[in-house]
């Protein structure tokens, strides 16, 4: 199965709610998922926008994730607790909307060593996911992927960390893994690698953001219209397709929808090689299986 959507509202939609998102994602893009930013700061959700959200995502099989607020940071001291505290209730909030997950920065080394910043962080995703469990809410939890050497996400720290918390899921990134690796998203083989480390942790699903990527000396500088980055598309499409994973592509993109609609394309392309015909429904893999 694959879906794909953008993040956020998208930017031709006129409408600014996430209601107005939603709908236009579904109707106006023909998408099936779409990520929820509250990467600025929470701000009150109704509960008529949140049933409204639930219902029609529900009735017209649409994917809703949440992201919550950037400056989170899980490796911190004092203001750990303000973190926990925005992050359960950016998920109290996913829970309303019936989002699949909800996606956090893990944090920042700071003065910590990286073991030391391991260790608080595992630590700290654990109080989360306990304080989750106690208000019995469903939504997953996601760690990302991040593109800068001095924040805590490589991919192989998100594993570990996803390995010792029960529930916690990664959220793959691909454009800050190429960012983090000065460029290491070249060939078939080097998306094969991420799965293939993947594969410890027998996901069944995998939420993989999409965005050209600016960076230097291994460090993300900005995100770029997927067709102004260096890391190609192609080669991770195909690691999908080869091995019919399931998976939800969502464009981080500055061009948000219209890099996603883009994503959507390729993939009708890529499937059209491999069955020789002369249309293709990106939500339909039975003919490649």
């Amino acid at each position: 199965m694959i879906r794909i959507g953008q993040a956020g509202i998208p930017l031709s939609c006129k409408g600014r709610t996430n209601k107005d998102g939603l709908v236009y994602t579904r109707e106006i893009l023909d998408l099936n998922a779409m990520e929820v930013q509250f990467v600025r700061g929470l701000y009150v959700m109704e509960e008529e926008e949140a049933f409204f959200m639930k219902e029609y995502a529900q009735e017209n099989d649409v994917e809703l994730h949440v992201h919550a607020p950037y400056y989170i940071n899980l490796a911190g001291d004092d203001e750990v607790k303000l973190s926990i505290e925005k992050a359960m209730n950016s998920a109290i909030l996913a829970e309303k909307m019936g989002a699949k997950s909800l996606i956090v920065h893990p944090g920042y080394y700071g003065e910590k060593s990286p073991s030391k910043t391991m260790e608080l962080i595992i630590k700290n995703t654990k109080e989360l996911k306990n304080l989750m469990a106690k208000e019995s809410l469903n939504v997953q939890l996601g760690l990302e992927t991040m593109g800068k050497q001095k924040v805590f996400g490589s991919l192989d720290e998100i594993i570990e960390v996803c390995s010792k918390v029960s529930g916690v899921l990664p959220v793959i990134d691909v454009g800050h893994i190429h960012a983090r690796g000065n460029g290491c998203l070249n060939k078939q083989e080097d998306f094969e690698e991420i799965f293939e480390k993947l594969s410890s942790l027998k996901l069944d699903h995998y939420l993989i953001h999409v965005t050209g990527v600016l960076y230097e000396d291994g460090n993300e500088q900005y995100h770029l219209p997927v067709k102004k980055g260096d890391m190609p598309l192609g080669p991770l499409l195909d690691t999908i397709l080869d091995h019919n994973y399931n998976v939800t592509l969502i464009s981080e993109s500055p061009l948000l929808e219209h890099d996603a609609v883009y994503l959507r394309l390729q993939v009708e392309k890529a499937i059209m090689k491999r069955t020789g015909g002369e249309e293709a429904d990106y939500r339909d893999l039975s003919e490649i299986v």
